[in-house]
């Protein structure tokens, strides 16, 4: 699934709810008429004096009375609804048929763009497509315990890392920045790129989150005919943010270099931005992987800090 079919997905998804909230609120509204019949008689009538006034106003009658008498007769009308509704307790707007999303009237979007109606259901879709699955979707910017972080140093380096990866949000769509994470195993890196992806992919952007191993498999398996047949590595290049997890980790050999040169050199050139994790040090990097390769991850990415603190024996010890 891509970005189009997360769009056509949304747009789906937000149909089959006004519908949904369309037919309630007719039997809602039927209920109603069936407690107090008045009200029907009193909407077909105002209707039916619509009706006549646009007759009228189409003859070309231009009748001071009789333009009166349609406006009195709504009126009378609408006083004696309103009467009604006030001795049975309900609403003024009781007999109204109300919208599942009053802001766009259910047609999914305003003057400003997409609707936040629209916008909640592009974020489900496209949180399906990211790869953070269930298991990540709790590492979020609000469950982010700094209490592990017992240094005063590491807590205040910890502290700006995390306000940075929250600026980093909020600024996307104007400073699309590439980010390096460096840092041993357990000290956040994982935790901060799936927080950022989901805040984004929550706002509507296409986050792909995959490792750096799955990443080159799958390339090996479209590349070679293996596995699934249904591999789409687009997505690699497509993704409106692509967070690769653990460089490192993969298997060392001329294919994964290739594989990994291709998707950053590409999204660099397109100037669509990367969160890389490593547990690598810059010193590191340069050993395992080709100049080109750490070169860009280099100069072309930024690298927070992150404190030199495992957090997972941490957890694993409060518990």
């Amino acid at each position: 699934m891509n970005r189009g079919d997360c769009f056509a997905k949304a747009d789906a998804a937000l149909k089959e709810k006004v519908a949904k909230n369309r037919d309630a609120e007719a039997q809602r509204v039927e209920k109603l008429y069936q407690q107090i019949p008045r009200l029907r008689q009193i909407e077909d009538a105002l209707k039916d004096n619509i009706s006549k006034f646009a007759v009228f106003a189409f003859s070309g009658n231009k009748s001071e009375d009789a333009f009166n008498e349609f406006r009195k007769r709504s009126l009378d009308l609408q006083k004696e609804r309103s009467e009604i509704l006030i001795k049975a307790g309900l609403p003024q707007n009781a007999h109204e048929r109300r919208f599942y999303c009053e802001k766009c009237k259910d047609v999914g979007y305003t003057e400003e763009g997409n609707c936040e109606c629209f916008k909640r259901e592009l974020s489900k879709q496209m949180l399906e497509i990211s790869n953070l699955s269930a298991a990540y979707r709790e590492k979020t910017f609000a469950n982010f315990d700094l209490s592990y972080y017992k240094n005063p140093v590491d807590k205040e380096k910890m502290e700006l890392t995390l306000g940075y990866a929250k600026r980093y949000v909020k600024n996307f769509k104007s400073n699309k920045e590439n980010l390096l994470f460096m840092g041993r195993s357990g000290s956040g890196k994982t935790y901060l790129s799936c927080a950022i992806g989901i805040a984004l992919a929550e706002q509507g952007n296409y986050v792909c989150y995959v490792s750096a191993q799955d990443m080159i498999s799958e390339f090996e398996a479209e590349k070679f005919g293996k596995g699934d047949k249904t591999i789409d590595t687009r997505r690699y290049y497509d993704a409106d943010l692509l967070i690769i997890d653990d460089l490192g980790s993969e298997f060392s050999s001329q294919f994964a270099e290739s594989v990994i040169y291709n998707v950053v050199n590409s999204r660099l050139n397109s100037g669509k931005p990367m969160i890389i994790s490593t547990n690598y040090r810059p010193s590191e990097l340069s050993g395992a992987y080709h100049e080109r390769i750490v070169s860009r991850l280099l100069n072309e990415f930024l690298t927070p800090i992150f404190a030199d603190v495992d957090v997972r024996e941490l957890k694993k010890l409060r518990r």
